[in-house]
């Protein structure tokens, strides 16, 4: 919890500041947050081929793309959230650069478990997409509680503390997200897309 007050104040101070020291600042919070997101993109790669992805690449990138956004992170909170969404975007950008290379061969028979991290289906980029696309269907707190759970890793717990919700209601609006996705899923291939 003092990690998570220390992140609050950094991210307020670096609201007030511009250029290097704005940097400097946003460093700070990184270090505070790259090993535990480090830990989490290797639980997430857990399985992978060695040649495949490797957690450290994960993080590097999602830290490449929040310096990018050049944003001002309200809190904890929305700066977990905006790390969630950058390494969403970066497994979704590798999945279809794969899914092109792989185009003629055959699709990936592997049916929808949201309760494994996105990073299991990394060997299946046609289902990470479908997934992806699925998401479309779902309201943005939705879309917030599957980024931090099934993109980023983040466990039920911590899931709500992020979201500020109570360990039960996050549970249960995880179910609901886990129904719907795998309702947008069926209809989406249904459709023949």
């Amino acid at each position: 919890m003092e990690a998570a007050g220390q992140i609050t104040r950094l991210l307020a101070r670096m609201a007030g500041e511009s250029g290097e020291s704005r940097k400097v600042t946003y460093d700070e919070v990184v270090s505070l947050v790259y090993a535990d997101l480090r830990r989490r993109a290797r639980q997430h790669l857990r399985g992978e081929r060695a040649d495949s992805l490797r957690p450290t690449i994960l993080v590097h990138e999602a830290y490449e793309r929040l310096l990018r956004y050049r944003m001002p992170y309200q809190n904890r909170q929305h700066f977990l959230n905006v790390a969630a969404t950058a390494m969403r975007r970066f497994l979704i950008e590798r999945a279809r650069r794969i899914s092109a290379q792989r185009r003629g061969g055959r699709r990936a028979n592997t049916t929808l478990d949201v309760d494994t991290a996105a990073g299991a289906l990394i060997a299946h980029p046609e289902l990470l997409i479908d997934i992806d696309r699925a998401l479309g269907g779902l309201r943005a707190e939705q879309v917030t509680l599957t980024e931090l759970r099934f993109f980023a890793g983040f466990t039920i717990e911590e899931t709500a503390d992020i979201m500020g919700l109570n360990v039960e209601t996050a549970k249960k609006r995880w179910r609901v997200i886990k129904v719907l996705l795998a309702r947008n899923l069926e209809q989406w291939h249904a459709d023949g897309r």
